[in-house]
């Protein structure tokens, strides 16, 4: 009987999420219309991304919710390549170091580069990186699935990260956007391993290229 209201009570979290979160998916935060983006766009030096971001300090509460600016500050060479240095505006701190290669998007972290989602891809591609802190391990679900965002219905690409047998992360990767939509779980601390919540959400609401 535990069990059965346990899950219960999770699929009540999920289902309080989608529809919380609909709006924010598919409208830009100040009501204006979406920037029209064009094939050849790519981030660069000046770029900014408009984030909604969302985070939840327990299961089943209510979102904490806020704008986060993204800024591609500079173009520093790592290990021999170039790489966009991409800043919290707000703080002036190094999210990621980013940049496209042929097999997708990929970041500079632990003195090494790494894949963060996989382009061109197909469903069920698997590919294990280093992300957030650890080794990851990913699988693409989908590929080029149009869905409406802040900056208009685009094609991205979801990419689904497991560490030690759970879902943390799942990343939408759109060519001309990079990140548009990040997910993270987090494992309730009460329960026993295996029940995890979504922790944070960000979804893109802006570009300026």
């Amino acid at each position: 009987m535990k069990t059965w209201s346990l899950y219960f009570f999770i699929l009540i979290i999920g289902a309080s999420s989608i529809i919380s979160c609909q709006k924010e998916i598919d409208g830009l935060i100040d009501g204006t219309n979406p920037v029209v983006i064009t094939p050849n766009q790519k981030p660069k030096v000046g770029t900014t991304w408009t984030y909604r971001y969302e985070w939840f300090n327990s299961p089943g509460g209510l979102p904490n919710t806020k704008t986060v600016y993204h800024k591609a500050k500079s173009e520093e060479t790592l290990g021999g390549e170039k790489w966009l240095k991409i800043v919290d505006v707000e703080t002036d701190t190094v999210v990621y170091y980013l940049n496209t290669k042929t097999d997708g998007l990929y970041q500079y972290t632990n003195n090494n580069p790494y894949i963060v989602c996989k382009y061109p891809a197909a469903v069920n591609d698997t590919y294990t990186t280093f992300f957030d802190g650890g080794t990851e391990d990913f699988t693409v679900r989908g590929v080029d699935d149009t869905l409406a965002t802040g900056v208009g219905d685009i094609p991205l690409t979801k990419c689904e990260g497991v560490k030690n047998g759970f879902i943390i992360d799942v990343l939408w990767y759109n060519k001309n956007v990079w990140v548009a939509w990040k997910y993270q779980y987090k494992r309730i601390a009460f329960f026993p391993p295996g029940i995890y919540y979504i922790y944070t959400r960000m979804y893109i609401d802006k570009i300026v290229y």
